[in-house]
């Protein structure tokens, strides 16, 4: 029995080697581990030994990749753009803006008040709520 692990731990290896995922390299370390503790478990509790970790190994591989996936976020592009203010504040200091032909709300993060037909800078974005800050005005000819 030791031999079929062993025989199945060289093939996973082999084919982890041409398709370079992990779990195959998962399955070839547990193989190769029940094949050594074949010394002191029967052939019965070998099988149950190899599916118990193979189980383990790939839901930790598993969850290490979801979690480094989930850490690894998407640039957010609209972050630098422009804005074009459409009202007033309201008393809840909330402005309404136009950006990629869209109406938004926004607030602005450093305390200015920005007039209707100002334009104004994205900083931040929270769901649907952009955080902005007044774009500076150049002085014209």
């Amino acid at each position: 029995m030791q031999w079929m692990f062993l025989v199945l731990a060289l093939l996973a290896a082999l084919a982890e080697m041409h398709t370079g995922t992990f779990y195959l390299a998962g399955i070839a370390a547990v193989a190769l581990l029940t094949a050594a503790s074949g010394f002191w478990v029967s052939d019965t509790n070998a099988v149950y030994l190899f599916v118990v970790l193979c189980v383990g190994v790939i839901g930790v591989i598993a969850m290490t990749r979801r979690r480094r996936m989930r850490t690894q976020a998407l640039p957010d592009f609209d972050i630098g753009q422009s804005v074009f203010v459409l009202t007033a504040p309201a008393p809840d200091a909330r402005i309404t803006v136009r950006y990629r032909g869209t109406v938004w709300q926004a607030t602005m993060d450093d305390g200015s008040v920005p007039a209707p037909n100002d334009t104004a800078t994205i900083v931040a974005k929270a769901d649907k709520l952009l955080h902005l800050v007044a774009t500076p005005k150049v002085p014209g000819p």
